[in-house]
């Protein structure tokens, strides 16, 4: 590998290329797991268990209702229980990084993701900059080094997400007033106050930052925190990939909360970490076409519509990015392996690769629907893989009435698949089809694949149906014909077609 002396400007930075490891590996899981989980009651529960605030979004109004009504059931008012001392509840008492990451393995996950802090500004490994962080507080164990060590015990890639550059503007609820007694909340005690209590000897403001709107510009000491402590578990663990939750470099112009001026320091980690793990990328939300290797976009549950020259991630969840218990359309709902298999294979037609969270409930351990999930989608790629890992985009990527229009959608406007929805791959001189829909006939009928098109150079040898054997097909000027196998009933299968 080529040393490159990156220096902190996009200008240098562009000479980063997409790492090999992750343009093959398609298919990773994330640990989106943290502290919120105890609660059971979905995303945002951090923010939303102060309940409706004054400088709220318009969208996040209906969440306050419903999560400030259960924390008062479930814990008490705010005032009296805040999100500090749901931190304490979480113990992880039955959390094993090495059998979860068999697991995963053993199901098809190439590469594996764990959040390192979220909004909540707890930090799951042993941080030597911020008291909050869960040797500390919580379950008292090094999340983080413990997923790191069964990761590479596995070959394999390992990556954190970091969060809490939306602190400034998340936690800021935390610091005012119980809208139903005028009582503050726990964001404005005291180091002192907590003398004899589970938190003596950690001071709030570390946690929940100082009294402030959220909408303003952050000081630039919020930055400098920021980055810190993400170059204190980067410098650590070294991690393959670094998931930065912003639109462009926190804090900088454009990103999720600026500083004043804005910040340039994520210049300088990227051209740092580049140096430290040469094979690395480091993935944000909005990247200017011409920063497309310098930084690798992420697609936030959203996909995209055509083949990137780029290679790219989807980012989703089975459900919410918590564990989430309640089932109302406040939530999102849970997914089944054909929703996500579905997804995949759209995502890497297009050059990208999909990351999957699966939500982890509080003691470490997942429910009955996950292990299905991820069991289910391991059974497919077992016998499809050879169609997803090291594959490469086709001269298109499908056809189809769910071929998008538009620059990208998010996951729950995608229409239902058909039988005449293709999507194709390419590993070296072999062409992948994938069926999203099994045909009611018995004949799959891929337009893209007549002579007509001219898409095909050479003559089709033979079409394998992977999982079976070898099928009859016949190509004519409008299609490519093949009669699938009455015993062969999978709604989502996969083709190998040769050519010589």
């Amino acid at each position: 590998m080529i040393m490159i002396s990156y220096q902190p400007s996009w200008e240098s930075l562009r000479q980063h290329q997409i790492p090999d490891w992750f343009t093959d590996a398609k298919f990773g899981i994330w640990a989106h797991w943290g502290a919120q989980s105890v609660a059971r009651s979905g995303d945002w529960y951090a923010r939303h268990l102060y309940g409706l605030q004054p400088h709220l979004e318009d969208w996040e109004v209906r969440r306050p209702k419903r999560q400030s009504a259960y924390h008062r059931e479930h814990y008490g008012p705010p005032t009296e229980f805040g999100y500090k001392d749901l931190v304490n509840l979480w113990k992880a008492e039955h959390f094993d990084a090495d059998s979860l990451i068999d697991f995963y393995a053993d199901n098809g996950a190439r590469y594996f993701v764990s959040m390192a802090s979220h909004c909540d500004n707890v930090d799951l490994w042993d941080s030597d900059q911020h008291p909050w962080n869960t040797t500390r507080v919580g379950p008292g164990r090094n999340i983080v080094a413990e997923w790191a060590k069964a990761a590479r015990r596995r070959d394999l890639p390992f990556g954190l997400s970091f969060h809490q550059n939306w602190t400034w503007r998340w936690l800021n609820v935390a610091t005012g007033n119980d809208p139903e007694t005028g009582e503050p909340f726990d964001g404005r005690l005291t180091a002192a106050d907590g003398v004899g209590t589970w938190w003596e000897g950690l001071d709030p403001i570390r946690l929940y930052g100082p009294i402030r709107s959220g909408h303003g510009p952050a000081p630039v000491e919020v930055a400098e925190d920021f980055y810190r402590r993400l170059w204190d578990a980067v410098s650590k663990y070294e991690p393959e990939l670094v998931y930065l939750d912003d639109s462009r470099m926190p804090f900088d112009r454009g990103s999720t909360v600026e500083t004043a001026p804005p910040s340039q320091l994520g210049l300088k980690f990227l051209s740092d970490y580049y140096r430290r793990v040469p094979a690395g990328i480091a993935a944000i939300k909005d990247v200017p076409d011409e920063d497309r290797t310098a930084v690798l976009l992420d697609s936030e549950r959203r996909q995209r519509a055509e083949i990137e020259t780029i290679g790219w991630q989807l980012d989703t969840s089975d459900g919410e990015w918590f564990d989430c218990a309640d089932d109302t359309g406040l939530f999102r709902p849970r997914k089944n392996a054909p929703e996500v298999l579905r997804m995949l294979i759209d995502v890497v037609s297009k050059n990208g690769s999909l990351l999957l969270n699966v939500p982890q409930l509080a003691d470490g351990t997942l429910d009955e629907h996950a292990r299905r999930l991820v069991t289910e989608i391991g059974d497919w790629l077992r016998t499809n893989g050879e169609g997803i890992y090291g594959s490469r985009p086709w001269l298109r990527h499908g056809e189809g009435p769910n071929v998008l229009e538009s620059a990208s959608r998010d996951e729950k406007d995608i229409d239902t698949y058909t039988a005449e929805d293709y999507r194709f791959t390419q590993v070296g001189e072999q062409v992948y089809a994938f069926g999203m829909a099994r045909p009611s006939a018995g004949v799959a009928v891929i337009t893209s694949l007549g002579t007509d098109r001219g898409l095909l150079t050479r003559r089709i040898s033979s079409v394998t149906l992977l999982g079976h054997g070898r099928l009859g097909c016949s190509q004519d000027a409008d299609a490519l014909r093949i009669k699938l196998p009455e015993q062969h009933a999978a709604d989502l299968y996969a083709l190998r077609i040769s050519t010589s």
